[in-house]
């Protein structure tokens, strides 16, 4: 064959693939490579290599890169939309000098000491970056106080809750409304201030169950002014006294068995004095002393004794008054009575409590009639034992054992 003929047999051969492949180029926008059903405008079910490409700069890039989908689909995707998809903690991160961590859930990322010292900080430096800072500086009123100040600053909350101060990590003084601090009683039987929920409370808080609030006092030279609670629901205050000596008023007792004590110490002989203050002549007026004498146990009690030690176990400079009463009937004498008197118009009969249980008891009786008074057991003036009461008046004392006619 010529090369005509092969020449004209090849643009023939070239006609016909052009020819026949026309429709597929015209009806089909899909092209496949080792597939007979392609699904995307070029589809390869196999690899793909890339010689020599062109690489772009980053102003051409941009913020895109080439990702593939599940399915193999080639697709553009912004970082955000990669880091988007990235499940939380789980995205490793390589960190530089100043941070710590790889950013995983179970090493978290983190800024490293960056060669800090105490109460330092991190502060912005333009040449440095983040770097350490003395946040401790002559403005900082954590140092120095505030200074200028407007009558509207003030330190607490603007909402509803505790105000605590703490030290040690451990709440030691809060403030805020009774309710809110859980101080309130809403039960019926609530005492004021508990059950009045809006007061405004001071609550000093304390460790098994103690707490105190002390005061200074330089001149006390052992015993310093304080409020304290202890353990069994006691409260008391105890304080200093001329320097060395103190007092204390404080509850006492243990499971409802309570009582209140005033103590006055350390010699023995120091008394508690009630006075009052009389405004016209600006002057205290002693009303009632109880003082010791020195440290044996005798106690002794003065009314009106104008500061002087009283004279005897109980001084009382002015008059006495004791209870007084008539009867008229069989009648058994009780802790009220003193001075009896007995108007019978019938035999009657007078008991006496026992005379062990009330040692040093006094009853005066006075007949004021001749009617027979019967009476529980005594002895008379001739220590003979006597049931019935003679005429006039009889004094009788009970000594532990028998109740005696002393007059």
């Amino acid at each position: 064959m010529s090369n005509f003929n092969k020449t004209q047999m090849n643009l023939f051969k070239t006609v016909y693939a052009i020819v026949f492949l026309l429709p597929f180029f015209c009806f089909s926008q899909n092209i496949g490579i080792k597939t007979q059903s392609p699904t995307q405008t070029l589809d390869v079910n196999g690899s793909i290599r890339v010689r020599s490409i062109n690489t772009a700069g980053t102003s051409t890039v941009k913020d895109s890169i080439l990702v593939f989908e599940n399915d193999g689909v080639l697709k553009y995707a912004s970082s955000s939309q990669i880091i988007q998809q990235v499940p939380q903690g789980v995205f490793p991160m390589v960190t530089n000098a100043k941070l710590i961590g790889t950013g995983t859930s179970s090493n978290t990322l983190g800024i490293s000491s960056l060669s800090a010292g105490i109460n330092q900080a991190l502060g912005w430096n333009n040449l440095l970056g983040w770097t350490p800072v003395d946040q401790i500086s002559s403005s900082n009123w954590l140092s120095v106080g505030n200074g200028n100040t407007l009558a509207t600053n003030f330190l607490g909350a603007t909402n509803d809750i505790s105000f605590d101060i703490r030290s040690n990590n451990t709440t030691m003084l809060q403030f805020g409304r009774r309710q809110t601090l859980g101080l309130f009683d809403s039960s019926i039987t609530g005492l004021y201030p508990y059950n009045q929920p809006n007061d405004a409370v001071t609550y000093i808080r304390g460790t098994n169950g103690n707490s105190s609030l002390q005061f200074e006092s330089s001149m006390s030279q052992t015993y310093k002014p304080v409020f304290f609670t202890d353990s069994n629901g006691n409260f008391g205050f105890r304080g200093s006294a001329a320097g060395n000596d103190w007092f204390e008023v404080t509850s006492s007792g243990i499971s409802n068995n309570a009582s209140l004590q005033f103590t006055i110490g350390d010699e023995g002989n120091e008394p508690i004095v009630f006075r009052k203050y009389n405004n016209s002549t600006n002057s205290f007026i002693e009303m009632m002393r109880m003082q010791g004498l020195g440290l044996n146990n005798r106690v002794t009690v003065g009314i009106n004794v104008n500061g002087s030690q009283p004279n005897s176990t109980f001084e009382v400079k002015g008059s006495v008054s004791r209870s007084i009463s008539q009867i008229t009937a069989s009648t058994t004498l009780t802790e009220s009575q003193y001075t009896v008197l007995l108007n019978n118009s019938n035999t009657i009969t007078i008991t006496l409590p026992s005379a062990s249980a009330f040692r040093g008891r006094i009853y005066v009786l006075k007949k004021l009639t001749s009617n027979t008074v019967n009476i529980s057991s005594y002895l008379n003036r001739l220590s003979s034992s006597a049931t019935v009461l003679p005429n006039g008046v009889t004094q009788l004392q009970s000594d532990g054992t028998n109740w005696q006619q002393i007059n």
